[in-house]
């Protein structure tokens, strides 16, 4: 007797089942070999480093991998203010770890186009959720259209706002109002976190509103990064309805971020206020500093020797590419912080030449506050590293200052 033929709808079956619940799973993702996350933005080079290849505009790219991967994050934008950066050291800073950073770079070229910053702060069930700044290292143009995209596709857009004359805070706020407008904006949440006063920021913030579908909420007065930390992640939960469910955001800033296990020379520096240092919190300049050690790299000697100049606080060698501190000798502010900020005054001096037709030209400064002398300059010879010098003014020459400076011969 012939044995019966298998009936076609049961074979159908069958596949279907094998296709569901494979026997044998093969992995054809690097990324999920790896255990790397699918929603991140980038792919991980180093514990703080990650990269970003394209073949478009920044901001173009950057809203098709928000679109594909729908990542929750924050994004921080300043308004009249520059606190974003220093909130996110702060987060670092009280763990002892790091502030991490996104390259964003052209196909086939290394030369990045633009260096996002974030830290990464994890949800109750472990899920990170990255901590964007919206001040990034790029051009002019660059910069604004990133922070728009990262203000439209965050999850919670945060305005940072500082001091503020009335008819000012509006025109900063302008360009904000028309990109709500205009749309597309997948973001439906934003919190102001007024840095000074804030008496006008109720009836700005539902003028920023007008007709489109985004709540814009005022938080209370705040000065410092825990203070702004806590309306963050109040917010953030109030947005996931449980502040003690799955998705909340813990809001106590030396919890905010994981500890790291780096070495002491490169640990964060402890949180610091979103305000200028107080004179009297600067260190005094006859206090001794530390000899170069026997070893020490050529960099960290020649900010040795910088540092010798009278009335030195702090001085800063660094790569303005990576805003990574190649060396660094005195007291406050430290190296991270000073890496940073002189490698955006550069940016934005490059740009402000560009603007006023004044070519691409070795930018170098002096600014002078009542307290404070900075010295700004490209280290000769060495493209890519530049040198910044931060000095007492009431103790300090800046002209002399600047003559000391150039006469000290950089590593060869």
């Amino acid at each position: 007797m012939k044995p019966a033929e298998p009936r076609p709808e049961r074979t159908f079956a069958r596949r279907a089942e094998d296709l569901i619940a494979p026997q044998t799973q093969i992995v054809a993702d690097r990324d999920t070999y790896l255990g790397q996350n699918r929603n991140d933005v980038g792919r991980r080079i180093s514990d703080d480093q990650f990269e970003l290849f394209i073949s478009s505009d920044v901001a173009s790219a950057l809203r098709q991998e928000f679109t594909l991967h729908a990542p929750e994050f924050v994004a921080l934008h300043d308004v009249g203010t520059s606190a974003s950066l220093r909130l996110l050291s702060s987060m670092a800073g009280a763990a002892r770890s790091k502030v991490q950073q996104l390259a964003v770079r052209r196909q086939g070229q290394g030369v990045a186009l633009a260096v996002l910053q974030f830290v990464e702060v994890p949800l109750a069930d472990g899920t990170p959720v990255r901590v964007y700044a919206t001040d990034i290292n790029a051009d002019s143009a660059t910069r604004t259209q990133v922070a728009r995209v990262l203000l439209a596709h965050s999850r919670l857009g945060v305005l940072l706002v500082g001091e503020l004359p009335p008819h000012v805070l509006n025109s900063q706020l302008e360009p904000l109002t028309e990109a709500l407008e205009q749309g597309p904006w997948p973001n439906r949440d934003l919190l102001m976190v007024p840095l000074g006063s804030g008496t006008a920021l109720a009836a700005r913030a539902k003028a920023l509103a007008g007709y489109s579908p985004v709540q814009v909420h005022v938080a209370p007065h705040a000065n410092k990064p825990r203070q702004v930390w806590n309306f963050i992640g109040g917010a953030w939960n109030r947005l996931h309805s449980s502040p003690s469910g799955a998705h909340a955001l813990p809001t106590e800033l030396a919890l905010a971020v994981p500890p790291q296990a780096i070495p002491p020379s490169e640990a964060a520096t402890q949180p610091m206020e979103l305000r200028p240092l107080p004179a009297a919190s600067v260190p005094s300049t006859t206090r001794t500093r530390p000899m170069p050690q026997a070893g020490a790299t050529p960099w960290q000697a020649y900010a040795d020797q910088c540092a010798l100049i009278p009335g030195s606080l702090s001085c800063c060698i660094f790569d303005r590419h990576s805003m990574k501190a190649l060396a660094h000798a005195g007291a406050a502010p430290p190296a991270d912080r000073l890496a940073q900020q002189g490698s955006l005054l550069l940016v934005t001096m490059e740009n402000s030449a560009r603007a006023l037709g004044l070519g691409d030209t070795e930018q170098e400064a002096s600014i002078s506050t009542s307290a404070y002398h900075l010295l700004l300059r490209p280290v000769p010879g060495h493209p890519g590293v530049a040198v910044l010098l931060v000095l007492s003014a009431s103790t300090t020459k800046l002209v002399l200052a600047r003559m000391q400076l150039e006469r000290i011969a950089p590593p060869a």
